[in-house]
């Protein structure tokens, strides 16, 4: 008997490669490789020469390349078939190393943030100048707008998120009109808001200008607690004849991400001034 005759069952062709005997079974499923014989049994059996094939799948599935690619290849393989399936791979890692970067980035700008909440000070307005930056927004709030309908813009902000960016950390916020200095209802929501380190093209993407902002941090949960720390930056601008000309961005440093203890969330209150 020849050697390229004899045949394999499922269990010992999948050993030779080091694969799980589902995963041949899947192929044959799909269509993507199949067993050279089945028998009346239902067995599936394997000859020595479809070791080389199994391997180019293998290699072709460890390059990320789809099941629809490999069919299509498989079937029209050549050597400039070959050099324009390599070509693809070589753009989608080169896309894949900048994405990894980017996400790299995000981390290590997420352990700054660490830093910085641990050097904040509580319940103390301030004056600080701020470089421009950038926030994704969520569709505009209308007022009166029941909860479900609010949540439902933090839900397609973040679902817009993940396709326009590498990683989403801890960066949400609210974005009120001024009047809310007075009137210290919700009713003045205006936006949601994810901060972004960078620009991105995308119409959600808004630049929070430069300018001098007075600054408040708090501790605990917002809305169990911002009309006195709001009632603390309408006092303060009455007192030292200070205009807003800014909305109040309202950003959340330390919640659910960071800890369990609602008491212990931090919350940063900026109002750009003149």
């Amino acid at each position: 008997m020849r050697q390229n005759t004899v045949k394999m069952t499922t269990a010992q062709f999948a050993e030779l490669h080091g694969v799980n005997r589902r995963t041949l079974h899947y192929y044959d499923d799909i269509g993507l490789f199949s067993p050279c014989q089945k028998g009346e049994n239902g067995y599936r059996y394997y000859k020595r020469s479809q070791l080389f094939l199994l391997q180019l799948i293998l290699t072709l599935r460890q390059l990320e390349v789809p099941i629809a690619r490999i069919k299509d290849y498989l079937a029209n393989r050549s050597p400039q078939n070959y050099r324009d399936l390599f070509n693809e791979r070589i753009d989608f890692f080169t896309q894949e190393i900048a994405r990894l970067q980017a996400m790299k980035t995000e981390l290590q700008s997420e352990l700054g943030k660490l830093d910085h909440i641990a050097d904040i000070t509580l319940d103390k307005i301030m004056l600080v100048h701020e470089q421009a930056h950038y926030l994704y927004l969520s569709n505009a709030t209308e007022e009166n707008e029941c909860f479900k309908k609010r949540s439902s813009h933090i839900a397609r902000m973040f679902t817009h998120l993940q396709k326009d960016t590498a990683l989403t950390t801890n960066g949400f916020g609210y974005i009120y009109d001024t009047e809310i200095l007075q009137d210290f209802e919700s009713k003045h929501l205006k936006h949601y808001f994810y901060t972004l380190h960078d620009k991105l093209p995308t119409p959600h993407c808004y630049q929070k200008p430069a300018g001098d902002y007075l600054t408040l941090y708090f501790q605990g949960v917002y809305m169990f607690n911002n009309k006195k720390y709001l009632q603390m930056l309408a006092e303060y601008c009455k007192e030292h004849q200070l205009t807003p000309i800014s909305p109040l961005y309202v950003t959340s440093l330390c919640d659910y991400w960071l800890t369990g203890d609602m008491d212990k969330y931090i919350y940063k209150l900026e109002l750009q001034i003149k």
